[in-house]
């Protein structure tokens, strides 16, 4: 599935955190989540649903349209 970085980042910001912060709380390493920054990889429903749960929202609210 395809993420909307700027969704993912206002997610992020209104929650306040950072990408460390992110790593942390998915459970996902540093590496994965600057991978989904820089090169906006296709993500599996698993890495999706521990990023999501995350940061509070629907996996949905944080996929491209």
């Amino acid at each position: 599935m395809n993420i909307d970085i700027k969704k993912l980042q206002c997610a992020m910001a209104s929650k306040c955190y950072n990408a460390s912060d992110l790593a942390l709380y998915s459970r996902l390493s540093n590496a994965t989540i600057s991978r989904i920054f820089k090169t906006k990889t296709v993500l599996k429903t698993q890495t999706l649903g521990k990023i999501a749960k995350a940061l509070d929202v629907e996996p949905k609210e944080l996929i491209k349209d």
